[in-house]
């Protein structure tokens, strides 16, 4: 895989149903899961948005609200008006270790190791990959439906990059079991049309440092003891590590 890589990740079409008695959300894609947005970060955390209505917003998300605010002012809604912002922020919380195990999956020599790999499904293979960068690119949308017809849709220009150092992956019978961090920097920006939502610069982010795969998903947050192995000093690696250029 090229060095720079734009990853399809399960937020590139996200789409989100509001209805006028109500709102329903569905994400195209795997599930991400986690037990605590402090262990595995998501999008909507890297860049500082507001979780609930309550929590403080700078101006950008507050020019946001108002834009979303004037542009549905027509709507007649048959039940109460939902928060738009609040919904399409919800959209956001998408773990950053989703999107870059999306990326790795495209590179032909992470396949190769896959595959060869479930011809001995007992082995464990730790494969390091070299320092590399991803770029990728999302579309998080909402439809505004009245009656099942869509009278509004709000979309989202997501774009990411990161930078990412000493990385291992956990193989195991054709799939990927764990993933064990290394240094990572993250930015980005949120645009809706040509309106600035958040932006952040190119800077170094805390992950946890053994993170569990299950199925091909970022699985619960890591256990109570790699919490306190990301503390410690990085364990030594088995003797025998493979290593992938991306």
């Amino acid at each position: 895989m090229a060095e720079e890589s734009k990853a399809e990740s399960i937020a590139k079409e996200v789409k989100a149903e509001v209805a006028a008695d109500g709102v329903k959300g569905e994400a195209a894609g795997v599930a991400v899961k986690a037990e605590s947005a402090n262990t595995v970060p998501t999008v909507r955390e890297l860049f500082s948005l507001p979780e609930k209505e309550t929590d403080p917003a700078d101006e950008n998300w507050k020019a946001f609200e108002e834009r979303i605010s004037q542009e549905v002012k027509g709507v007649k809604w048959t039940a109460a008006m939902p928060d738009l912002a609040q919904k399409i922020c919800e959209l956001l919380n998408i773990s950053l270790p989703h999107i870059f195990l999306a990326a790795w999956k495209k590179a032909g020599e992470l396949h190769a190791v896959l595959e060869k790999s479930k011809a001995n499904p007992e082995d464990v293979t730790y494969l390091e990959l070299t320092e590399h960068t991803l770029n990728s690119e999302h579309k998080p949308s909402v439809d505004v439906q009245l009656r099942g017809a869509t009278v509004k849709k709000i979309e989202l220009a997501v774009q990411l990059g990161f930078k990412l150092k000493g990385f291992v992956l956990k193989i195991q019978n054709g799939a990927i079991r764990e993933m064990q961090t290394g240094h990572c920097e993250a930015g980005g920006s949120i645009k809706y049309g040509t309106l600035p939502i958040a932006e952040k610069k190119l800077e170094p982010i805390k992950l946890p440092f053994s993170i569990p795969i299950t199925g091909g998903e970022v699985a619960t947050a890591a256990t109570e003891q790699a919490a306190l192995n990301a503390k410690e000093k990085r364990p030594v690696l088995p003797p025998e590590v493979e290593r992938i250029e991306l």
